[in-house]
């Protein structure tokens, strides 16, 4: 069994994931405590950036607003002697920006790092955000 925050999770991500359909929010509540229909098992899950805890090679995704909307870009953070590598070099959607993150991470089991700026609040349908251990 699951607990409610977990159950909530699940919910909205089928929600998001179906288009956020009005009137179905008893039907997702259901089929989020089934664990046969898990779509929160492969969520991804992220290190909310503290620059301490951030070691050379690691990727973060930056997340800002541009406008009404939230951007980010993704960055290598580098040795101190040496700048950060940002690539592409231009801003995208939230998604891209894990997409783009998670293919140069390659099959490495180092976490992806996500830093909150600018009033920008985590939204679950992008995974899971939890604290450094800094």
């Amino acid at each position: 069994m699951i607990d409610d925050e977990t159950r909530r999770i699940r919910a909205y991500q089928m929600w998001e994931s179906e288009g956020r359909p009005e009137g179905q929010d008893l039907a997702h509540w259901y089929r989020a405590g089934d664990d046969a229909d898990n779509p929160a098992a492969d969520v991804a899950e992220y290190i909310r950036y503290a620059q301490a805890a951030v070691p050379a090679g690691s990727l973060v995704v930056k997340l800002y607003r541009s406008g009404s909307h939230v951007r980010g870009y993704v960055r290598n953070v580098a040795d101190t002697d040496r700048n950060d590598r940002i690539f592409p070099g231009e801003e995208m959607e939230p998604e891209a920006a894990f997409k783009l993150a998670e293919s140069h991470r390659g099959n490495s089991r180092n976490p992806v790092f996500v830093e909150l700026v600018e009033d920008v609040e985590w939204d679950p349908s992008w995974g899971r955000l939890r604290n450094s251990p800094i």
